[in-house]
């Protein structure tokens, strides 16, 4: 009979048999879908101000056989809940994939949320097993998204012929930095980022719009500090000062040959000026400059996103996956 139990990330032999399970039920896919372990070692039991986080374990005897996470937002979408599953592959279908969910369902209720959302992974143009599992279990597709990833090698063979289509517009400026914003910028900064789940295309997720105060802000970047990860940030500054957009590429100290971009907006009343592909080539050029190791760099955007994802097609970036952004209601 398989158990499911509770993991504290701070036992670290618990936390590595965690890790283990996800990182071998994931190995099948194109990319860095799994952190390193010493990316989960720091991460997990790091106190994060924006959710906490429950590590589930399926045991059979002494075995980890399956891995679970509910995520609880902490600041906004107070709604919502997170969910993940993974089983070992000589397991699934004996019900330990539906255990681990049907307990991740008992913990967002605890905490009142009535929205559960989760992910699956598909090859581009096709299906595979967690798909019809989340199907099965209530879920909708609520969002498609692509996974894109660029080689380094190819964006630096085209990186010039895009920066001479995209000069920082007459009165705009773009600066750079590690993490931390400068004070200056740091109210207009949070402006920007309340207007992200209003301005990206979320389909039919559940999320609402959010506000990002100074001591969010500051907050969100000491746990990135704490943790060793590095957002090094593009923002573009209009001829009035204010911020008009951002983007970002962020790298682990622990796995410096791969990044990820994470977000990346430019205010509406800013857009036509090719500030996105200006910020992306920015953000790439210091990733790139301080990371001679660095390899490849991925992202995701909704595919009908068509303005961005025409941005990151420029730079390079291939479709490795497609991602299904799924939603049950509670």
């Amino acid at each position: 009979m398989v158990d499911i139990e509770q993991i504290n990330p701070r036992n670290e032999a618990a936390l590595r048999a965690w890790w283990e399970v996800g990182h071998a039920a994931t190995a099948d896919r194109p990319g860095t879908p799994w952190p390193l372990w010493e990316q989960s070692r720091i991460g997990l039991p790091a106190d994060n101000p924006e959710r906490s986080t429950t590590l589930l374990g399926a045991i059979d005897g002494r075995v980890m056989v399956g891995a679970g996470m509910a995520i609880i937002t902490s600041q906004d979408n107070l709604h919502l809940a997170g969910s993940a599953v993974y089983v070992d592959a000589g397991r699934r279908r004996e019900g330990i994939g539906s255990a681990l969910l049907a307990e991740i369902e008992v913990i967002a209720g605890g905490h009142g949320r009535t929205t559960l959302t989760g992910e699956a992974y598909l090859p581009p143009g096709g299906t595979a097993p967690a798909e019809a599992f989340a199907r099965a279990r209530g879920f909708e597709v609520a969002s498609r998204e692509s996974i894109k990833e660029i080689a380094v090698a190819d964006y630096l063979d085209r990186r010039e012929s895009l920066a001479a289509q995209a000069p920082t517009p007459d009165g705009y400026r773009i600066i750079t930095f590690d993490t931390v914003c400068p004070e200056e910028h740091v109210a207009s900064f949070g402006r920007l980022l309340g207007m992200l789940f209003s301005e990206i295309p979320l389909g039919d997720l559940d999320l609402r719009a959010s506000e990002w105060t100074p001591e969010r802000i500051r907050e969100a970047e000491q746990l990135q500090v704490s943790v060793g990860r590095h957002v090094h940030t593009a923002m573009a500054l209009a001829p009035d000062g204010s911020v008009a957009g951002v983007s970002d590429v962020r790298v682990d100290d622990t796995d410096q040959a791969h990044g990820q971009i994470g977000i990346t907006i430019v205010d509406p009343a800013h857009r036509g000026k090719r500030l996105g592909l200006a910020l992306k080539l920015a953000t790439h050029d210091l990733a790139v400059a301080t990371y001679p190791d660095l390899v490849t760099v991925d992202t995701s955007n909704a595919e009908v996103n068509t303005q961005m994802n025409a941005v990151n097609e420029a730079l390079g970036y291939r479709t490795i996956e497609t991602l299904l952004e799924l939603q049950k209601r509670l």
